[in-house]
């Protein structure tokens, strides 16, 4: 990665913020604007395509951020849902990003979007999951048979989302470069099922490939804010203390799960909407929102579980 100092000139000392933690553990050399131009004049004329190994920087254009600097951007964003790094520390972040790679154009401002992006998703979830393994040893309950969802990192997500969208367009500016993030948000569909990596999109893909005990039915769904939702799989096949518990703005429920609910022809059912084994009331405030959004999550009683979707 290029960037523009000889040496770091961040000292961190005991009471360093993770910001300058962050910046402290970076490993620079100078390389100015003019070097950086004359190398770009010397590699596009000798028609050779462009690469992205960063051991390449002094023989070649780099346009997409490297390994370690994808690290980095998860680590920033790790720090901000742990609530050490602000949503403008981020925005210092993502130019910096796209200075240390030389950014002018609308392909490598986007790159270094796409990539911040993706790590934004991912730090979110990262977060969920540790908060419902708290969650889990605080019940006693195994972590590898829960599950859990939180809507304030759906938000959260969401409005970083927006914040790199603008960043992007800002940047851009600043290089006469007209930068618009929706047309890569429309690039991500051969990728994401959304169209852009967002929270819901990758929450159910680490629902249904690792504890494989519930699901988001319809990922394009909005939840309900302060919604939250923790299931347990309980023993002898989830017949036995499976515990739910649903949280909203100021309520919380715990719930032993009533597996025993008759199903017409079936002696046995594995899977159930949440909506079929908990109902918010008027009282608790947003009860219409949250059950449509429990419509569209499903636990398994013993997993993988078969889920056949409504009609």
């Amino acid at each position: 990665m290029i960037y523009i100092n000889r040496e770091n000139p961040v000292k961190i000392t005991e009471n360093s913020s993770l910001s300058d933690r962050i910046r402290g553990s970076r490993r620079t050399f100078q390389c100015t604007e003019e070097m950086v131009k004359r190398t770009q004049d010397i590699f596009e004329k000798s028609g050779c395509e462009k690469v992205t190994y960063p051991q390449y920087t002094k023989f070649a254009v780099i346009d997409t951020p490297a390994a370690s600097m994808k690290e980095e951007m998860r680590e920033v964003m790790t720090g901000f849902y742990n609530g050490e790094i602000s949503k403008e520390e981020i925005k210092d972040f993502f130019m910096e990003y796209c200075s240390s790679l030389y950014a002018r154009d609308e392909n490598t401002i986007l790159n270094v979007y796409e990539s911040f992006l993706d790590e934004n998703c991912w730090a979110a979830i990262d977060t969920c999951l540790q908060e419902g393994k708290d969650i889990a040893e605080r019940e006693g309950k195994a972590g590898q048979n829960c599950v859990y969802y939180n809507a304030d990192y759906y938000y959260k997500s969401e409005e970083i989302h927006e914040l790199l969208k603008e960043a992007a367009k800002e940047y851009g500016e600043k290089y006469g470069a007209e930068v618009d993030a929706s047309k890569r948000d429309e690039n991500f569909q051969q990728d994401y099922l959304t169209g852009t990596p967002n929270f819901n999109d990758k929450w159910n893909w680490m629902a249904v490939h690792m504890p494989k005990v519930g699901r988001l039915m319809d990922i394009s769904s909005v939840p309900p804010e302060g919604f939250s939702f923790f299931y347990a799989e309980g023993e002898h096949m989830g017949t036995e203390g499976s515990l739910l518990i649903i949280s909203g703005n100021d309520w919380t429920e715990k719930v032993d799960v009533p597996f025993e609910i008759p199903m017409a022809g079936k002696e046995r059912k594995d899977y159930f909407y949440l909506s079929d084994l908990y109902r918010v009331n008027d009282k608790q405030g947003n009860s219409k929102w949250c059950n449509s959004f429990l419509d569209k999550l499903v636990i398994n009683r013993i997993a993988p579980g078969v889920v056949i979707k409504r009609r």
